[in-house]
């Protein structure tokens, strides 16, 4: 007889039952048949308490094909938990011959647990990860957990416990595929630790550690604070990797102050839980990604005497001083880590060459490049899409396509990523076309096109105001089955309102909360701002008013395109009070804020009001850009005082400001209407050696008075004779 099988309160098949029937009486002889009768049977052998049993496997007795043999005998036994027990094999077969069939494994939490539990009873765990992962994917964690933990708790019961919490920690995209409504893996880890809590078992700690990890890396920080508690509740003695879980927590979170406590309660402790080269890196990261470099120095030092620093030790210091802009201290630090024999890494030097770019030194980033070549570090996909990133904010197209084909000789593969950098690149140029061969090149290449492509392409479109070809990606984009997410419907609000299409703006505002996209400060400054242009002041306030109801701070952008707005239609007073509402609500206004207050005035010809704001702003140490230096410009030429026109392009210069074509062309307008040729044809030529083009209008103003034809010829005078000198 292949099983002993108990009495099933679920309804079998008549067959099953009769073969069922069959089994149990070879048991007997019919000669003892009476004397049992007469005599109670003998109490039964303590057995495990059998978990709840359904008839969830019952429908698999009619799979076609049918199931082989000895899996039929188990199907038709009922109980399929006790036929499994002891035969870890058949349980595995089982669930393996399941899957292939039309139905599936049943999903029911109690079909998991009768193969599982001989699984882990054989301690083949390995077998039962695949059957354990399966049931994570159908959602079925918690009330399995909840299953195992009903029953008396053995160690082959710990042991699937463990598993399960371990691989709910790393719930992947693969779990996430399977589930049309998914779980995130800090939500499942969190919820499945707390059902072991609730009925008093108490995890590995290194099942503890991964759960705090997982929290962590989703930034749950009061959660992994309620773990470590709960942790302690249950007697779990917490580890070092424990510790620097919770501190590589604080200090993200930004709280070095935690950080620093828990630092000093590690260091008074014995055993296991004293600081390591770890701990003081994780600090080093927190104090210098918030600034607290000089702290950071100190722990440095400290490990370099001790001789335990090493190049991860440096690589948050080094990046928190490019954060600064302390280039030389770098170039300090890497020597001092020259000096004592630590080698950078290719993280090290990817760390400088961005740091490097951040802070606009092109050539120095090459050099970093080479150098790191040089020392037989192979350069990593971050350090290629750095580079290429950098000559395509600088506008140099070719050599980010030529470290394109380096990277595919050094055998690197271009991601989504890389091509979305370059994409951007030739957007920023205005190469529509070139952008989108490029998207047509990544596709052939095996990199598919995401939101943030298309988003990048959309914006290209708009800046060159295609707004017919951002409709077109857009479309394109929803075709390829991708979700916008609230940059790309941004994007495709600001064309529409750069259309006049308002209407259609605020419709695709109502498709976004259909689809469960969230507006997020940017679409409501960017749909106030289009109610404001077209003069719907009101509609603009009402908006305002929605958007910190939904719970959206109004910011900068915000008050100012209501300022704007306001200053156009000479209502200087209520732009006055939206400034103040402004400042008082705790937002500082920026360059634009204080010039669009200059430009109303100076339009006035109310220079001393103009002059007001302007020092009001450089007292409150907003610097003022171009535009700001250029409306002062003009406004003072109008007036016939030139002189202090030529007061501002000074200070311009000595700011560090670059004078642009229409501060040249407003300069050269007002010393001709004064007569001042001379001052007029030195701009003129330093236009040209600046390498800024002069346009129709800077050619107008030098030229006041000539016919066409005239002004044709003198151009050409000034341009080949005189520049040719």
């Amino acid at each position: 007889m292949l099983f002993n099988v108990p009495y099933c309160k679920s309804q079998a098949p008549a067959a099953a039952a009769a073969a069922v029937a069959a089994i149990s009486s070879l048991r007997f002889s019919s000669s003892s048949s009476s004397l049992l009768a007469l005599v109670p049977p003998p109490p039964p052998p303590p057995q495990p308490q059998p978990l709840p049993e359904d008839n969830s496997f019952a429908p698999l007795l009619a799979s076609d094909p049918p199931p082989p043999e000895p899996l039929r005998l188990v199907l038709a036994a009922g109980d399929v938990h006790a036929a499994l027990r002891g035969l870890p094999g058949l349980a595995r077969q089982l669930f393996r011959w399941a899957e292939t069939t039309p139905r599936g494994f049943p999903c029911s939490p109690s079909a998991f647990a009768a193969v599982l539990v001989p699984l882990a009873e054989a301690n083949h765990i390995r077998a039962a990860y695949p059957v354990s992962l399966r049931a994570i994917q159908l959602g079925l964690l918690l009330p399995l957990l909840s299953l195992l933990l009903s029953s008396p708790l053995s160690a082959s019961h710990r042991s699937l416990l463990s598993l399960l919490l371990r691989l709910s920690t790393r719930h992947s995209t693969e779990c996430e595929a399977h589930d049309p409504a998914p779980t995130t893996c800090s939500t499942l880890c969190l919820a499945a630790f707390r059902e072991m809590a609730r009925h008093g078992v108490a995890p590995d700690v290194k099942d503890c550690n991964r759960v705090l990890r997982t929290l962590r890396d989703a930034a749950r920080w009061d959660d992994v604070r309620a773990v470590h508690v709960e942790m302690r509740q249950l007697g779990i003695e917490p580890s070092i990797v424990t510790y620097n879980m919770l501190l590589d927590s604080f200090c993200k979170e930004g709280r070095m102050d935690e950080a620093d406590m828990l630092l000093k309660e590690m260091e008074t402790m014995g055993g296991g839980c004293l600081p390591n080269d770890v701990t003081y890196n994780v600090v080093i990261c927190g104090l210098a990604r918030k600034g607290e470099l000089e702290k950071a120095t100190e722990l440095v030092d400290t490990m370099r005497l001790s001789k335990k620093a090493s190049s991860f030790t440096y690589n948050p210091l080094i990046t928190g001083l490019f954060r600064k802009g302390f280039i030389e201290k770098v170039e300090a630090l890497q020597l001092e880590m020259e000096n004592e024999g630590i080698m950078p890494t290719v993280v090290t030097y990817n760390a400088m060459i961005h740091g490097l770019l951040e802070n606009g030194q092109m050539e120095a980033a090459q050099v970093k490049f080479v150098e790191m070549k040089a020392m037989g570090l192979l350069p990593d996909l971050i350090t290629y899409n750095s580079l290429i990133n950098g000559y395509c904010k600088a506008g140099n197209l070719n050599d980010a396509l030529w470290l394109l084909g380096d990277l595919r000789r050094a055998g690197l593969t271009p991601t989504t990523l890389t091509y979305n950098i370059l994409i951007d690149g030739y957007c920023r140029l205005g190469d529509l076309e070139e952008a989108s061969r490029l998207k047509e090149e990544m596709v052939e290449q095996g990199c598919l096109p995401d939101v943030c492509t298309y988003t990048i392409l959309m914006n290209g479109s708009c800046k060159v105001r295609n707004l017919a070809m951002t409709r077109e990606f857009f479309d394109e984009m929803l075709s390829k089955g991708l979700q916008p997410d609230c940059y790309a419907y941004n994007t495709r609000i600001c064309a529409e309102l750069t259309l006049g299409a308002t209407a259609m703006a605020f419709q695709l505002r109502e498709v976004m909360i259909l689809k469960g996209v969230c507006s997020d400060t940017v679409t409501y400054n960017i749909l106030i701002d289009g109610l404001c242009k077209t003069g719907n002041l009101e509609d603009a306030y009402v908006l305002w008013m929605k958007m910190v109801s939904d719970g959206l701070q109004a910011d900068c952008i915000t008050y100012t395109c209501l300022i704007h707005a306001h200053c156009e239609r000479g209502r200087l007073r209520e732009a006055r009070n939206i400034f103040d509402g402004m400042v008082s609500s705790g937002l500082p206004p920026s360059a634009v804020t204080y010039t669009i207050f200059i430009h109303a005035y100076c339009r006035r010809g109310n220079l001393y009001s103009a002059y007001g704001w302007f020092r009001k702003m450089l007292e409150e140490g907003v610097e003022p850009n171009e535009v700001t230096y250029n409306v002062l410009i003009h406004a003072l030429c109008r007036m016939g005082k030139t002189h202090l026109a030529f007061h501002h392009f000074h200070e311009m210069l000595e700011r560090g400001l670059v004078p642009n074509k229409y501060t040249y062309t407003l300069l050269i307008d007002g010393c001709c209407n004064e007569g001042n040729w001379e001052d007029a044809i030195r701009l003129y030529f330093e236009m040209h050696r600046s390498g800024i083009h002069p346009d129709y209008c800077t050619h107008n103003a030098l030229f006041k008075g000539f016919d066409e034809g005239h002004t044709h010829h003198a151009i050409e005078y000034m341009e080949n004779v005189v520049l040719g000198e």
